[in-house]
C-alpha cells in the first residue's frame, strides 16, 4: 500500500506539472496573437510609410514620415535621429534610462540620451537650459583637439612622443615604417597613408606590450584573459572586469612610453577594482606614485 501511495502521489505531481506547463503555454499563445493581432490592426489603420501611433504620439518625437516603417518587416526599430534645434544638429538617442543626458563629442557633435516618454517639447526646453553649456563645451573640445596633420612630403607623425618627419614614397600599397627617425609612408591617397600610419602604430605597440605585460601582471597580481588594440576617440584604454578582456587605444603608440605603462597598469588594477575609489587610488599611489602627472599630461583627445 505505501508503495503504491508513493507511485500515486508521483504520478500526480508529474500530471499537475504537465497540466500546468501546457496551460501556461496555451495563455503565453494567446497572449502573443492577440498582441500580433492588435499590432497588425493599427498598422493596417496607418499609411505605409509611418510607424507605430506609440511611437508617434506625444511620449517620443517622430521620425520623417518618409522613412520606411520598420517594425513589421524584423529590422531593428528606429530610436535615433537628428533634431535641429538653437543652431545645433542634435543626435537623439531614446534609451531605458531615468534622466536625460548631454554630452559633447569629438568634433563638437552634440548627443542627447533621453528617457522613454519623454516628450519633444520637454527635450527642447532642455536643449534651452544647458544652450551656453554646450557653447561652452564645443569651445574647450575645439581648443583641446589637436590640428590634424597631413600626410605629405614634409608633414609630421607623432610616435612615442616625438615627432618625426614623414616621407611619402612610391607605392600604392598602404604602408608605414620608420628609418632612421622618418616615418616612411606608401599609399594610393591620404587615406591608404593613414591606415599605413595606424598599422605601424599597432606593430610598436606589440613589441612593447608583452614585456609590460609580463612585469606588470605579476606585480598587480592578475592577468588579463586577453588583450587587444583598437582605435578609440574618447579613451584610452578599457577593461572588462567580467571576462577579463582589456582594450588599449592604438593612439598610444603616439604617446611617450610612460604613458602605455600607465594605461596598462590602470586597466589590471581595475580587475581588483572595478570603479575609481578609494582602494583603486591606493593601489595605483602603490604601483606608480607620479600616476597623476601621467595622466595629466595625457588630458585631451586621444
Amino acid at each position: 500500500d505505501r508503495s503504491f501511495d508513493k507511485l500515486r502521489d508521483r504520478s500526480f505531481d508529474k500530471l499537475r506539472d504537465r497540466s500546468f506547463d501546457k496551460l501556461r503555454d496555451r495563455s503565453f499563445d494567446k497572449l502573443r496573437d492577440r498582441s500580433f493581432d492588435k499590432l497588425r490592426d493599427r498598422s493596417a489603420e496607418r499609411e505605409p510609410g509611418q510607424l507605430r501611433g506609440d511611437l508617434c504620439t506625444g511620449r517620443r518625437p517622430c521620425r520623417d514620415p518618409s522613412e520606411p516603417a520598420r517594425r513589421m518587416t524584423g529590422m531593428p526599430a528606429p530610436t535615433d535621429y537628428l533634431l535641429t534645434h538653437g543652431g545645433h544638429r542634435v543626435e537623439v538617442t531614446y534609451k531605458n534610462v531615468k534622466n536625460l543626458r548631454l554630452r559633447v563629442l569629438l568634433g563638437g557633435r552634440v548627443v542627447v540620451s533621453v528617457p522613454l516618454g519623454v516628450p519633444e517639447h520637454e527635450l527642447r526646453r532642455f536643449l534651452d537650459e544647458n544652450h551656453a553649456w554646450i557653447l561652452r563645451a564645443q569651445q574647450r573640445m575645439r581648443m583641446a583637439a589637436p590640428p590634424q596633420e597631413q600626410l605629405v612630403d614634409g608633414g609630421r607623425v607623432q610616435l612615442w612622443g616625438a615627432w618625426r618627419e614623414v616621407v611619402v614614397a612610391d607605392g600604392d600599397r598602404a604602408s608605414a615604417r620608420e628609418v632612421d627617425g622618418r616615418i616612411i609612408v606608401t599609399g594610393a591617397d591620404e587615406e591608404a597613408r593613414a591606415r599605413g600610419i595606424d598599422a605601424l602604430y599597432r606593430r610598436e605597440l606589440m613589441a612593447r606590450i608583452p614585456a609590460l605585460r609580463e612585469v606588470w601582471e605579476e606585480r598587480v597580481g592578475r592577468r588579463a584573459a586577453g588583450l587587444r588594440l583598437r582605435r578609440m576617440t574618447s579613451r584610452w584604454g578599457s577593461c572588462n572586469t567580467r571576462t577579463a578582456m582589456i582594450t588599449l587605444n592604438t593612439a598610444l603608440a603616439k604617446r611617450d612610453p610612460a604613458a602605455l605603462e600607465y594605461v596598462l597598469v590602470h586597466e589590471l588594477v581595475h580587475l581588483h577594482e572595478r570603479g575609481h575609489g578609494p582602494r583603486f587610488v591606493a593601489w595605483m599611489d602603490a604601483l606608480i606614485p607620479d600616476w597623476r602627472a601621467r595622466r595629466l599630461a595625457m588630458r585631451g583627445t586621444p
